[in-house]
């Protein structure tokens, strides 16, 4: 529909130039007033129907219903089409023998035809102008020329008949090719949907969105702190095996979910500088904090194991159930992540070994 307005709009001026070459031709006519009446119908259908095209557009900006402007249009059209059949009657006059009477006849036709080919799409108003112009055809060529009204009827609505199937079908191979098209935009955003979330998944963790091990190595995230010193701590839940056995498998991934949304929002409210979290695997967690301060790191990773122990009640789980190890170290630029993972390892070993839910760090 909006290719038939576009369409429409741009043809406008040539619809206004054909009316004047029309009016052009018809005065070298020796029945040259016979076309006075016809012009002005065609100038007024011409108006009219702009001016229907017009609502049309407006209703679409808008979002309104469509069907009254349709509706309007298919009558404005219809008339259109009365106006093309009366611009022709004249020019099937036997009686004046000039070359531009059988111009003036063709040019009628193959407006007829291309305005037909033009609103296709639109195919109610199509057949109203067509019906229009048949009508007002047959009804002119009986008053006119009875004699003659068989031969012209049954030929201009096999000529009729012709452009509609054309028209028709034409607006069937666009529609298909628009089909495709849309078809293959479709494929291409789902590959590239596809593609990115395949590229997510081989740097992060699918069921918390944390990047996982591989990135963590890989990647060198690491390299990308500001400070000459950062602090890594490794992050182990406590019982979680416990948890599961007890609680159910879904209430541990409802745990670890929780808990990394727990990391995630205190790495973004640290402040400014390169912090991340990754999965290591099961219930163990990295947490990367650009923090050269020691002692701050240290306030950090108390208060992220107190959010720990509170963290039952968004999960919810009875007080208790959740609490986690962690074991904090510095890590020097240039340093390796396994040799910072193997201190922070340690650290949280007698986290554990020393009673679960607490801090250890590696003195320097």
């Amino acid at each position: 529909m909006r290719s038939v307005l576009i369409t429409e709009g741009r043809a406008f001026p040539a619809n206004v130039l054909s009316v004047i070459l029309f009016a052009g031709a018809a005065s070298c006519l020796p029945n040259a007033s016979a076309y006075i009446l016809p012009l002005l119908m065609r100038v007024l259908a011409l108006v009219g129907a702009h001016l229907s095209y017009n609502h049309l557009r407006s209703r679409i900006q808008k979002g309104a219903p469509l069907e009254p402007a349709l509706r309007l249009l298919g009558v404005m059209l219809f008339f259109g089409g009365m106006s093309w059949a009366y611009l022709l009657l004249p020019s099937l006059d036997t009686a004046v023998d000039h070359p531009l009477r059988v111009l003036m006849a063709g040019g009628t036709l193959v407006g007829v035809a291309l305005i037909v080919t033009m609103t296709a799409t639109l195919r109610i108003p199509t057949l109203a102008y067509v019906a229009g112009f048949l009508v007002t055809l047959f009804v002119g060529v009986v008053v006119g020329a009875p004699e003659a009204a068989v031969i012209y009827s049954a030929g201009v609505t096999l000529l009729a008949a012709g452009v509609l199937i054309f028209a028709f079908a034409n607006v069937r191979q666009r529609e298909a090719s628009a089909d495709m098209l849309v078809e293959n935009r479709r494929l291409n955003e789902d590959l590239a949907e596809a593609l990115a979330h395949a590229e997510f998944l081989a740097k992060h963790d699918p069921l918390t969105g944390l990047f996982n091990r591989r990135a963590l190595f890989e990647e060198r995230l690491v390299d990308g702190a500001h400070n000459e010193t950062a602090h890594l701590l490794l992050v182990d839940l406590d019982h979680f095996k416990k948890l599961n056995d007890s609680f159910g498998h879904d209430m541990g991934d409802r745990a670890l979910i929780e808990a990394s949304k727990l990391m995630r929002d205190v790495m973004r409210d640290y402040g400014p500088g390169h912090h991340f979290a990754a999965r290591l695997g099961g219930e163990e967690f990295c947490l990367f904090i650009d923090e050269p301060d020691s002692a701050q790191a240290l306030v950090f990773a108390e208060d992220l194991r107190e959010a720990f122990s509170q963290l039952h009640e968004a999960v919810g789980l009875p007080g208790g159930a959740l609490s986690a190890s962690i074991g904090l170290t510095h890590h020097d630029r240039g340093e390796t992540v396994d040799l910072s993972l193997q201190r922070a390892d340690a650290a949280m070993y007698d986290a554990k070994t020393q009673g679960r839910n607490r801090v250890r760090r590696v003195e320097r």
